[in-house]
């Protein structure tokens, strides 16, 4: 049988052209799964945010270091005459730079994914709503969002900054956007969608009360979805205090660069799952170590660090201040970093999280000047195993796995760096000590055993 090599290459265009090329914001949407996640129980306590940007409560209020911009934002499906405001969603899921609420309208045969997320230094919030279509006809939907500004000073700027006067509203048909405006400042919020889709001004029927000084203005998209179809529609949030021309400014960046900004904080997360991840018996505690990477980056250690000596109850109340900080971590850790920007003399709860959990039970104190890694191990009486990998220290990456059980302790180490030196530092309770399976002796000080070793692998045993 001959086979005619140049149909290969049509073919394989052929179905390339059948199958179609995904849409960026589509590819975000697939990405999700690949990313750490908790369920949002509280929609009411709600918040998702940085230093310069926080979306807060059940109408995800806007809010930008120096002004709010929004009250609330409402969004609609229209299909025939029938209205369905996305209200109470069947999940909503938080992700570290992002959220997403899921809405199934049986009644009307779509499913509804709305997807928020922040850039660090864009003043400004993405929104993607993906309408698929489960149904074998195709549908013509009108998307609604509605949209209520209250643009005033933030919770974190005093009388000072200025006095709230009422917002006005405007419509540009040529670029699509939306600009409100403080009637006496230069404070501004704007918004719109892609170029792609023709947006029409309208007032949904969905929509949320109004603020004194604040006011009230929707858009509409219409859009034919096909058999068991899938569009996603982006609406572009941006605002600022300088004036309307640098919000605006902020909003074509967000609409020009939607992969890019998403690309650059999901490499940033990926990276972050796989360094300096612990595995303990504490559900919580652990969850609150790892989200604090995600939210405040890794723990630095600075040169010149000194131990200071503890004894059993110390430790003790450091591990009850660790299981505080931990309580409830992911719901708070965006209210909490977005209102404590600024110079301050103690370090926020949230950042403090993962030195205390190197410091115990792990404890890790590098002395980077001279290359050594000291490790003095104090797991809580209940944890029988704990383990740490991929820790950054310099140029080193050290993983420590930690075992107590049956009058025996054992911490084994791997590092990338052969002529580092590991220092294993035991309570002299222990009285032999085997290291890679040999007994060796020790010298002791300020009560503790010392076990100093170079290598890519160190593996001691202790039995009391």
């Amino acid at each position: 049988m001959k086979i005619s090599l140049l149909a290969i290459p049509v073919l394989l265009i052929v179905t390339l052209s059948c199958q179609g090329t995904k849409s960026e914001e589509t590819t975000i949407f697939e990405s999700l799964d690949k990313l750490p996640s908790v369920s949002v129980k509280d929609v009411s306590a709600f918040s998702l945010g940085n230093e310069n940007v926080l979306i807060s409560g059940t109408h995800q209020e806007i809010t930008l270091e120096s002004i709010q911009l929004l009250s609330g934002i409402s969004a609609a499906i229209k299909i025939g005459e029938e209205t369905s405001c996305l209200e109470n969603p069947t999940s909503f899921t938080k992700y570290p730079f992002a959220a997403k609420q899921f809405f199934q309208l049986e009644n009307q045969g779509v499913e509804i994914n709305q997807l928020q997320y922040l850039n660090n230094d864009k003043l400004g919030v993405t929104l993607l709503y993906s309408i698929k279509n489960v149904e074998n006809s195709a549908k013509n939907v009108q998307f609604q969002v509605q949209v209520n500004t209250d643009l005033k000073p933030s919770v974190l700027k005093d009388s000072t900054f200025g006095r709230d006067a009422a917002d006005q509203v405007i419509f540009d048909e040529l670029t699509g956007i939306f600009t409100a405006k403080d009637g006496a400042n230069d404070w501004y919020a704007v918004w719109g969608s892609s170029q792609d889709y023709t947006i029409e001004p309208i007032n949904s029927n969905c929509t949320l009360e109004v603020s004194e000084l604040g006011a009230s203005t929707g858009l509409e998209i219409s859009i034919e979805l096909a058999a068991n179809e899938e569009r996603v529609i982006p609406i572009f949030i941006a605002g600022s205090d300088q004036g309307e021309f640098t919000a605006i400014e902020t909003l074509i960046d967000l609409r020009a660069e939607i992969q890019t900004d998403w690309d650059e904080r999901f490499a940033v997360i990926d990276s972050l799952q796989r360094t300096s991840k612990i595995n303990i018996p504490d559900a919580e505690i652990q969850e609150a170590y790892e989200w604090s990477k995600y939210k405040t980056g890794l723990v630095e250690f600075e040169k010149g660090l000194k131990r200071h000596s503890r004894g059993d109850d110390d430790n003790e109340e450091l591990y009850k201040v660790i299981e505080l900080l931990s309580k409830d971590f992911v719901e708070k850790v965006d209210q909490a970093i977005f209102s404590t920007k600024g110079p301050r003399h103690l370090s926020p709860g949230h950042v403090m999280i993962q030195p205390l959990l190197l410091i115990s039970p792990f404890g890790i104190l590098p002395d980077i000047e001279n290359r050594v890694t000291y490790i003095r191990p104090n797991l809580p009486a209940d944890w029988e195993s704990a383990s740490l990998e991929n820790l950054w220290i310099e140029d080193n990456e050290i993983s420590i796995y930690i075992n107590s059980a049956d009058k025996q302790l054992t911490i084994e180490v791997t590092q990338t760096q052969k002529k580092a030196g590991i220092s294993i530092e035991l309570p002299e309770k222990y009285t032999k000590v085997k290291v890679l399976g040999k007994e060796v002796s020790n010298d002791t000080k300020d009560g503790f055993r010392r076990i100093l070793m170079t290598g890519d692998h160190v593996k001691v045993e202790a039995m009391l």
